[in-house]
């Protein structure tokens, strides 16, 4: 049965997505900046991040993000800045071993091979809309910055679509994401947000664990009930 939905309602979907991925994809892609940390701050993003009012897991990641930037300012104090930078090194990237690996693999496969199936399922969708990692062959597609940087741009392309005042090519787009964040995403999150919600020595990444699992049951949820759109 289809779904009818104004195109209006839909763009504040998309964009409202936009602005959730683009928060979580940069802070577990790569290791925090101060240049996009400033405004994330100055603006105050996280306390605008998408269905706090629904979720409970939501606003208790919101609560530990802001409860460790109130007392550490990573933007002007290096020792703070420092402090934050090395939790997401040292969970994600190394030297040493890793307490909470950042790759799919790690989670679903027992042997916990990279560049294995898992991986190459991932790079299939990827190459099905012409994204090429940047590191390719070098950083593994399924990495958690990775896939959540790919439900970022196939929102972007929802975006454009609205742009053009046309619902039409968004069913294929919504099904993909839907998918992919079903088949791949919700499969390991859980077990990757409760690692760093064990290991991280920040209630930065604790909270961004938190928000980060919750937002994606709910986004599933969402995209389902979108994927048989009807435009009015």
């Amino acid at each position: 049965m289809e779904e009818k939905f104004r195109l209006s309602d839909l763009y504040n979907i998309f964009y409202a997505r936009h602005y959730a991925y683009d928060i979580l994809r940069r802070f577990f892609v790569e290791e925090p900046s101060k240049e996009y940390l400033k405004p994330f701050i100055q603006k105050n993003m996280i306390n605008l991040f998408p269905f706090k009012e629904d979720s409970e897991g939501i606003r208790e990641g919101i609560k530990e993000i802001k409860s460790y930037l109130a007392i550490h300012d990573v933007v002007n104090i290096d020792k703070h800045y420092e402090e934050l930078h090395w939790d997401y090194t040292r969970m994600f990237v190394g030297p040493f071993e890793l307490p909470t690996p950042p790759w799919e693999s790690s989670y679903v496969r027992k042997d916990r091979l990279l560049f294995q199936g898992t991986t190459m399922n991932v790079r299939s969708y990827y190459d099905k809309y012409g994204i090429i990692v940047s590191d390719y062959n070098i950083e593994a597609d399924d990495h958690i910055g990775l896939e959540l940087d790919f439900i970022y741009h196939l929102n972007e392309r929802c975006l454009k679509i609205m742009e053009q005042n046309d619902g039409k090519g968004l069913k294929p787009l919504i099904q993909d994401q839907q998918r992919f964040i079903n088949d791949h995403l919700l499969k390991f999150v859980p077990k990757f947000s409760r690692s760093v919600i064990k290991e991280a020595n920040t209630s930065f990444y604790v909270g961004f664990a938190k928000v980060l699992h919750h937002y994606l049951q709910i986004d599933s949820k969402v995209l389902n009930e979108l994927k048989n759109i009807k435009t009015i």
